[in-house]
């Protein structure tokens, strides 16, 4: 039984949500010889390392501890981290002026990658400031590859 990405994030986002987190994301990762499983997960009131516990036991529970998956992958949760992944429509609603970074499928107006502020976002497109030149950038959900905020960080 191949699964994907896909389903395992189906399987488990239900699950997990009803515990009052939100699944962000699913990565399958290779540490040297070691296949890592990631789950990263939010809550309002952030992510402790209790959070990450809860989660995995809720992962445990669902997928059964003798899951093919865990003969071959080590189960990871974390937090989504200071750069989050920006994936859904909500999560860009979310971060509306927020200074983030998206790389594109194609270039478009000249652009393949830029950082900005997220000015808004509708169920088709968002609109970033660009941060290089002040220019004003709509871009097609659908040709974004890749979001993540992009704080400044001070130190």
């Amino acid at each position: 039984m191949i699964r994907t990405k896909e389903d395992f994030f189906n399987l488990l986002v239900l699950p997990i949500k009803t515990k009052g987190y939100e699944l962000i994301d699913i990565e399958f990762n290779r540490h040297g010889s070691e296949k890592i499983m990631q789950l990263f997960i939010d809550s309002p009131l952030g992510i402790g390392l209790d959070d990450c516990v809860a989660v995995n036991q809720i992962a445990l529970e669902v997928l059964g501890n003798d899951d093919p998956i865990f003969k071959t992958n080590t189960l990871e949760v974390s937090s989504p981290g200071i750069y989050r992944k920006l994936i859904t429509i909500d999560h860009f609603k979310t971060y509306v002026g927020q200074r983030i970074k998206v790389r594109l499928q194609q270039k478009h107006r000249g652009i393949k990658k830029a950082i900005g502020i997220l000015q808004a976002c509708s169920e088709k497109k968002i609109r970033v400031i660009i941060e290089k030149d002040g220019s004003e950038l709509e871009i097609p959900l659908l040709q974004i590859t890749k979001a993540n905020l992009q704080p400044i960080l001070d130190f």
